[in-house]
């Protein structure tokens, strides 16, 4: 049995402002647990948001440098499930009309040839908090310092036929997104 390896991706990528996307809250990485919240990014009743316009410059901005069209008008709308570390009971993203679409990166290949790969679209959401669970006792603690932490997600066409291809990609858009100064690539944080 012969199969075709047929390889579409999700990045996300945290964008590098120094508030959250709806709320005047430090993203600054290492803050005590539970030290960088307020009640917009915990979700009490009656807070209202503010969008972040650093957050849009900067999506914009990773949209242009992808070549995709920005969309005059864009939408937030509220994907709802159950996260411990979310507070809001839901994630506030975009979906029917994102920022960025139809755009594209070019990639190098093992053959020495480029390859196109399409990008679908770009939009902004909110993150989680963090979970971290005691390996040691039957025990979770939730920090909410990154609840609110303004993403976008680049969402690829399912152009890629090989892992090699996908890390090919993977590493061009990493480097893109730290050279036009969007995001900080620190995965480890």
């Amino acid at each position: 049995m012969d199969y075709e390896v047929v390889i579409g991706l999700e990045i996300h990528a945290q964008l590098k402002t120094k508030t959250k996307i709806f709320c005047g809250c430090s993203t600054a990485f290492g803050a005590e647990p539970n030290s960088q919240t307020c009640p917009v990014c915990t979700g009490m009743p009656g807070v209202l948001p503010v969008l972040n316009k650093k957050a849009v410059t900067y999506a914009a901005m990773a949209g242009v440098a992808t070549h995709c069209t920005i969309n005059r008008t864009h939408r937030f709308a509220r994907k709802n499930y159950f996260y411990p570390d979310l507070p809001l009971g839901y994630q506030i993203t975009q979906f029917a009309l994102p920022i960025a679409e139809h755009g594209y990166l070019d990639i190098d290949v093992d053959s020495g040839e480029t390859k196109r790969v399409g990008i679908t679209r770009i939009h902004m959401e909110n993150d989680a908090g963090k979970s971290n669970h005691d390996p040691m006792r039957p025990i979770s603690l939730i920090n909410l310092n990154r609840a609110g932490v303004p993403l976008i997600e680049i969402v690829t066409e399912p152009d890629m036929r090989s892992a090699a291809e996908a890390g090919a990609f993977v590493r061009k858009m990493h480097q893109l997104v730290r050279h036009i100064g969007v995001c900080d690539g620190n995965m480890e944080e």
